[in-house]
């Protein structure tokens, strides 16, 4: 997988992410605090995948805390029931290279979405979270492993129900999006720390 160094926000943040992914500001409206790109060529990531960076309001809450209070009002707003959604993994106080005054955790997580008018959308997402403790902002990234195909549907049920096995393909889509959040994690900096300024 390629990347290269992609301007956010108007250059105020930079990170390396895969090349030849999409804006989706191009077909659609997306919300100022968040930069969105998709992949609709398989060549390339999966199709229907999607890394999202959201600059939120930081949350009033404790620091490892943060991750958790993110993840419960993204699967309220994407329709998930609480029994509906999966710890996969957490790692916790992770560092961020260009943010060392940072709090970072990372969450894998699966559920099932009641999103699009369907009940059978399984999505696997990588939530990461970087306090910017000076601006008070909670940065958040997300990857979005959408599954459609049955034989990666019938492996994601194994993982959910606990049969971590190391074989399987989505196992190998969910390791493909953690290492899209890390390379994310690794090459994120702030280059105008103006961006925060109300």
């Amino acid at each position: 997988m390629n990347f290269q160094r992609t301007d956010l926000y108007g250059g105020a943040i930079t990170a390396q992410i895969p090349r030849d992914l999409i804006d989706a500001s191009k077909f659609r409206q997306i919300p100022d605090t968040q930069e969105v790109y998709v992949c609709r060529d398989s060549t390339i990531l999966n199709e229907n995948d999607a890394l999202i960076i959201d600059l939120m309001e930081r949350a009033d809450v404790k620091d490892s805390d943060a991750l958790r209070y993110h993840l419960k009002e993204i699967c309220r707003l994407n329709g998930v029931e609480k029994d509906d959604s999966v710890i996969l993994e957490e790692a916790h106080d992770l560092k961020v290279v260009n943010l060392p005054d940072s709090y970072c955790d990372i969450v894998t997580s699966g559920e099932n979405v009641k999103k699009w008018g369907r009940d059978d959308v399984h999505l696997v997402l990588i939530l990461a979270i970087v306090r910017l403790l000076r601006v008070k902002t909670d940065l958040l990234i997300s990857y979005n492993v959408p599954f459609h195909k049955p034989d990666e549907m019938e492996d994601l049920k194994k993982m959910l129900s606990g049969n971590n096995s190391t074989a399987g393909k989505a196992k190998q889509r969910i390791d493909v999006g953690k290492r899209v959040v890390a390379k994310v994690l690794d090459s994120l900096k702030i280059e105008n720390w103006a961006l925060f300024k109300n």
